[in-house]
């Protein structure tokens, strides 16, 4: 059983003893470096204390020293290796490319101006104030460990204390600021003046250790004494361990520098909810209340302080936006943005959705809160940030259409409206383009998540279509886009109908679409995916035969053979067959 910490069921599970899997890469970057004395901090030692991550791409470092004088020093044999100029942050890449170090030497910052990049970084030896600079006391824990073996003798002169509850643990850190566990030789440490003493200079101070531990009150066990020479120390001068007890996001010191410093921690604070509690309920655990929230000053100053977002770079936002949609809990992440009234800022025509009512029938919601429950349901069963952007903008078209209703047209005037630019399937994705190149997304992202709202109906054409015609139809989807993209697009009709939650319709009957899949299978399958080159006629045999240039009349008759021939492969593709059919098209179309 893991080593716990908890008060009740309100406090997360805390596991110390995972922190020997730490060891490993802080031997490696100490030969790197060649020094001993760095600490990884951050992320890395939060999630694994979590127990919600021990598989990591990212890991983070920190030491005493000058930038330039440690990069210098570095072996930089077998890694990939840079260090940026303004910040003076060192990136190294082993040469496998499994993981990545980033070492930000310690490290004062003052002046943001533009309320995100500090005007003065000053260097300084000091680990805690070095984490006074830090965004959120979670993020604020210092890991280091050293082999003692023939350098100390570890052995504590007091009685041993047996855990038997882990609330004694808790009250000896708030009682004396340190304790010591020696079944993982680890001494936890949050008195700022031990931690200056065990680190003065920043150099290990061998001797203090000792004594450091002597003088403990209490050191638990759970069965016996560490079999390694590893000494392990864990630097909390924030008191991260009793706000990750508490489930809290909390600023470091004043909440209201923090966020006039950089205002993106705004976003950020709302990434962490999402990221944490995600990768919480991916444990599945029987306690259905662990869940982080912000704790309230910060979330108060947090809310003051949101029109601050306004002055950080999209680009900037942008990336938080994706590391959420990527893999954690976009629904909370949205939600939390309407909270704080940044919604509208962030994604307009979403913002919108609100209040624009839909049919009872199909609908008993607003489009804003149908929307929100489909992406509820999406990130369930798909991962793909561009699907789960693609969801939130499906129905962004109806905040027109639904506007050129109330105007009292007749039958005619609806149709004629609804042909551009109000249809849906041509308004959407040209409204989605607007707002997601204002968060500089990419063109290539951008046409992705088009091609997706553009065709977010076509599953449910083809269920609408008789059964013979489905694997047609199917085919030619197939032909148009990749294998991943059709399944995508059966996620995002999947979503779309259980996000209804409507009880006058079975909305939770999925088995039709299950069958879509089941055919896309088949034909990848015994056919693969049938493509323009797959024709037994080329744009050279059409030019050939029609006498034609290659623009734009060739590939206009291509497409019309692959859609021809689509339809019954079997009889279809043959060269002659494919001629006389076009011979027909070119007659009848005009072209």
């Amino acid at each position: 059983m893991d080593l716990l910490f908890f008060r009740n069921l309100k406090n997360i599970m805390l596991n110390f003893d995972l922190f020997c899997k730490l060891d490993i890469h802080q031997k490696y970057l100490q030969k790197k470096t060649k020094t001993e004395n760095l600490f990884l901090v951050g992320g890395v030692v939060r999630d694994l204390l979590l127990d919600i991550e021990k598989k990591f791409k990212d890991i983070d470092f920190t030491m005493a020293g000058l930038p330039l004088d440690i990069y210098e020093k570095i072996d930089k044999k077998n890694i990939s290796h840079f260090i940026t100029e303004k910040f003076w942050t060192i990136t190294l890449i082993p040469k496998d490319h499994k993981i990545q170090y980033e070492l930000t030497p310690f490290r004062l910052e003052n002046e943001y101006s533009d309320n995100r990049h500090p005007e003065k970084i000053q260097r300084q030896n000091d680990l805690i104030l070095d984490s006074n600079r830090r965004d959120f006391t979670i993020n604020s824990l210092y890991y280091f460990s050293i082999n003692i073996k023939n350098k100390i003798s570890m052995s504590p002169k007091i009685e041993k204390k047996q855990i038997s509850d882990m609330a004694e643990i808790q009250k000896s850190l708030e009682k004396y600021w340190f304790l010591f566990y020696q079944d993982q030789n680890l001494l936890i440490v949050q008195n700022h003046n031990y931690i200056q003493n065990l680190f003065p200079k920043w150099e290990l101070h061998l001797d203090f250790l000792v004594y450091l531990i002597d003088v403990l009150k209490e050191v638990f066990v759970k069965k016996q004494k560490s079999k390694d020479n590893i000494i392990r120390i864990l630097i909390d001068p924030q008191w991260s361990i009793q706000d990750l007890m508490d489930k809290k996001i909390k600023c470091v010191w004043k909440a209201d520098n923090r966020f006039v410093e950089d205002a993106l921690r705004t976003i950020r604070a709302l990434r962490f909810i999402s990221v944490l509690n995600q990768k919480l309920r991916n444990k599945k655990w029987d306690w259905k209340n662990i869940l982080f929230d912000i704790e309230t000053n910060t979330w108060n100053s947090l809310k003051n302080h949101v029109s601050l977002v306004k002055n950080i770079a999209k680009e900037r936002i942008k990336d938080e936006i994706k590391k959420v949609f990527s893999a954690w809990d976009p629904f909370a992440f949205i939600s939390l943005l309407d909270e704080i009234k940044l919604l509208e800022y962030l994604f307009p025509w979403l913002y919108k959705t609100k209040h624009v009512e839909q049919p009872v029938r199909y609908h008993p919601f607003d489009t804003y809160v149908h929307t929100m429950l489909s992406l509820y349901e999406l990130q369930k069963i798909n991962s793909d940030y561009l699907v789960r952007l693609a969801i939130l903008y499906h129905d962004v078209g109806k905040v027109g259409q639904y506007e050129a209703y109330k105007i009292g047209l007749d039958r005619e005037e609806i149709r004629e409206i609804l042909s551009w630019p109000l249809n849906h399937r041509s308004s959407w994705p040209e409204i989605a383009k607007k707002d997601f190149s204002n968060l500089w997304f990419s063109k290539t992202e951008i046409i992705d998540i088009m091609r997706y709202i553009a065709n977010h109906h076509v599953p449910w054409e083809i269920l609408d279509a008789k059964d013979g015609n489905r694997i047609k139809k199917i085919r030619k989807l197939y032909s148009e886009v990749w294998f991943q993209k059709v399944n995508n697009l059966f996620d995002i009709t999947m979503a779309d109908r259980l996000g209804q939650y409507n009880p006058m319709q079975n909305n939770s009957d999925i088995t039709d679409i299950e069958d879509l899949r089941k055919i896309l299978k088949k034909l990848k399958k015994e056919e693969w995916q049938f493509l323009a080159k797959d024709l037994k006629v080329d744009w050279k045999i059409i030019m050939d035969f029609f006498k034609i240039q290659p623009w734009p009349q060739v590939w206009e008759l291509l497409k019309y053979a692959l859609d021809w021939v689509i339809s019954d492969i079997k009889n279809r593709n043959n060269k002659d067959e494919i001629l006389k059919y076009l011979k027909w098209v070119y007659k009848v179309k005009g072209l």
